[in-house]
C-alpha cells in the first residue's frame, strides 16, 4: 500500500509546493483557494486508498460547492471560508 500511496502523495506535494511558489505573484485570494483545493485533493487521495470517512466526504463536498466563488465575489468567498470552518466544529467536538 505504501508504494501505491507514494506517487499520489508526491503529486499532492508537488501541487502544494508549486502553488506556494506561484502565490508570490498571484492574487492573494488564491492562497486560501489553493489550501482548500489541496484539502479536497487529500480527501480524494485518502478515499482512493480505502479511507472511508463520512465527515471528510462532507467537507470535500462543501469545498467543491463553494471554492469557485473566489473567481466571482471576494466577500462571498470569505463567507464561504468562514462557513467551511464552522462546518468543521461539530466534527471536532465529536472527537472530544
Amino acid at each position: 500500500m505504501a508504494n501505491q500511496l507514494e506517487p499520489k502523495s508526491f503529486e499532492l506535494v508537488c501541487y502544494m509546493v508549486t502553488s506556494a511558489c506561484n502565490l508570490v505573484r498571484e492574487n492573494p485570494l488564491y492562497g486560501p483557494f489553493r489550501l482548500v483545493d489541496a484539502a479536497s485533493r487529500l480527501i480524494t487521495l485518502l478515499e482512493e486508498e480505502g479511507v472511508d470517512s463520512p465527515r471528510l466526504r462532507d467537507i470535500r463536498e462543501q469545498i467543491i460547492a463553494g471554492q469557485m466563488t473566489v473567481m466571482e465575489d471576494e466577500e462571498a468567498f470569505a463567507r464561504y471560508l468562514q462557513a467551511l470552518v464552522m462546518a468543521l466544529v461539530p466534527y471536532i467536538e465529536e472527537e472530544r
